[in-house]
């Protein structure tokens, strides 16, 4: 399990669905999670610093967490079945509480909480996105160089890249094969 960060909330396509965008720190790979419309636009509105005035039901469970509980041991996205994030509230006293990913998300921003994501999770979810397209089709400011020291890699493994190359040079593939305009001298 690994706690990620939330780099924001950004409005996706012609019909602007709203997508949260989760960066592991360990490789700089990315986990977009759709939200629904309204949850999508509480959580963009309360991480600009919008409040609501009346309590909503994330405020009331951040609230009763707080107040009546021993408090809160882990938030984490803990599967990740056909698309659909599930992610799980787990209590100090061991209870564990099956929540949606939005209201995972929310309830992290309230009670200032690391948010988790199981690793079996992030290996399904998680995809690399450059610099340029972050910027350029979320508008979102993300660094994908330097993570631990790792360069990026199509697959997250270095070994795992360098061994799938060697399968396809084997097969006949050549760098004019998939369209690398500058292929290395070797």
């Amino acid at each position: 399990m690994e706690g990620v960060t939330l780099v924001g909330v950004f409005p996706v396509g012609p019909e602007d669905f709203l997508c949260a965008l989760l960066q592991r720190p360990s490789n700089g790979r990315c986990i977009p999670v759709w939200l629904p419309p309204m949850e999508g636009a509480e959580l963009a509105a309360r991480l600009s610093g919008w409040a609501p005035r009346r309590p909503r039901p994330v405020d009331a469970m951040a609230e009763l967490i707080r107040t009546s509980v021993d408090g809160a041991a882990s938030l984490e996205l803990s599967s990740y079945v056909d698309g659909t994030f599930m992610a799980t509230l787990t209590l100090d006293s061991g209870v564990e509480i099956d929540l949606r990913s939005s209201d995972a998300l929310l309830l992290a921003h309230e009670l200032d909480m690391e948010l988790a994501v199981d690793d079996t999770v992030a290996a399904q979810a998680a995809v690399f996105i450059s610099e340029d397209d972050a910027k350029r089709y979320l508008q979102a400011d993300i660094e994908v160089e330097g993570f631990n020291g790792q360069s990026v890699s199509a697959s997250g493994d270095a070994q795992a890249d360098a061994d799938f190359e060697a399968l396809m040079r084997s097969l006949g593939v050549e760098d004019a094969d998939l369209g690398d305009d500058n292929p290395e001298e070797e």
